[in-house]
């Protein structure tokens, strides 16, 4: 059995389309279990008129408030011991849950993810990952970009450690195989020292390695005729403030995709919204745990009814591929290639 904690807590949440998501969510995955983290009130009699008893593989837990999200929300994680997220990420800790789900502001779950769960070995900072699909409906699509917006300021190092988290997070989803991995940069008139360091890395860790990439490359995986000078990648790795930046630019297309007459030309079937894949969510990386942040991370609404249980899914998938250990083999690889640059003995 999978065991997911819900933290369905969140500013302005009503957990009712959640609760009508979990019946499908439930008869899909006969292994999941999962801990409703839920405010106090009359949940119980919500789950029974929709059919579902608890105490077998829905169990309940309260959490009095949530984290709102802005500046103060990694503040606010660690002074509220009784939100949503901190109980959903204790109940982890404590080894009650495998996995957690969460509807809190992104910041907010993956703070709580690295304050509860901590780093792994040879980790020195987490990062978030986002599935981007931009690909047509039918078409095949999706590459994991890490940083999706968890860290600034990075150095070269940084950036190696989220290639390989990212890395094995896309060998977890796919099931095998080796994830094609580039570099997310600007043209090269515009040099960047700390991605010609991470460049030079990069190739030295036995990864899949193809080189620096433009954005393109976040649309190249859903071409079926991709411009021939773009290398299609499985993963783009870069900081969490170009990550993000990077976001907020799809976020607006698809806002004017999805506008009446999809005004400037674009066409409203230039990415699918509906993709299991956009729905699952950011996944917290580098930590010593797994959790999900439910909802598209490229602006679609956060849709509980289907964005929960394919963030269900997400992080089940995560725990049963034991995304944490493989991570943790990968950092340990990365510290060994520190210690021989810096003249150590192994």
């Amino acid at each position: 059995m999978t065991r997911v904690a819900v933290d369905l807590v969140g500013e302005g949440v009503q957990p009712e389309p959640a609760l009508d998501s979990l019946p499908a969510a439930l008869d899909a995955d006969p292994e999941l279990v999962v801990t409703l983290v839920v405010p106090p009130g009359s949940t119980t009699d919500a789950l029974a008129g929709r059919g579902i008893a608890t105490g077998d593989r829905v169990h309940v837990v309260t959490a009095r408030r949530g984290i709102p999200a802005g500046a103060d929300a990694v503040r606010d994680v660690r002074a509220r011991r009784d939100s949503g997220v901190r109980v959903a990420a204790r109940l982890v800790r404590d080894g009650r849950a495998d996995a957690m789900v969460s509807v809190a502001p992104l910041e907010a779950v993956a703070a709580a993810a690295q304050f509860t769960f901590g780093l792994l070995p040879g980790a020195t900072r987490a990062s978030l990952a986002a599935v981007v699909d931009v690909s047509r409906p039918g078409e095949p699509g999706g590459v994991v970009l890490c940083d999706a917006g968890g860290s600034v300021d990075v150095a070269s190092d940084d950036l190696a450690q989220f290639a390989l988290a990212g890395a094995a997070y896309a060998r977890v989803r796919a099931g095998a195989g080796e994830p094609r991995v580039g570099l997310l940069a600007a043209r090269p008139a515009l040099p960047d020292t700390v991605r010609r360091a991470a460049h030079d890395l990069l190739a030295t860790l036995g990864i899949d390695y193809v080189g620096q990439v433009d954005a393109g490359a976040l649309v190249a995986a859903g071409q079926k005729t991709p411009h021939p000078d773009r290398q299609r990648v499985d993963v783009v790795v870069t900081d969490g403030f170009t990550g993000d930046v990077v976001l907020s630019c799809l976020r607006a297309v698809a806002a004017r995709a999805a506008g009446p007459g999809a005004p400037g030309g674009v066409d409203p079937a230039w990415r699918s919204p509906a993709g299991p894949d956009l729905q699952g969510g950011t996944i917290v990386l580098g930590v010593d745990g797994v959790a999900v942040r439910s909802g598209d991370p490229v602006g679609g609404p956060d849709d509980l009814s289907t964005g929960l249980p394919a963030a269900l899914a997400a992080a089940a998938t995560a725990w049963r591929g034991g995304l944490v250990a493989q991570i943790g083999a990968e950092l340990a690889r990365l510290v060994a290639r520190r210690r021989a640059l810096a003249g150590l003995s192994l």
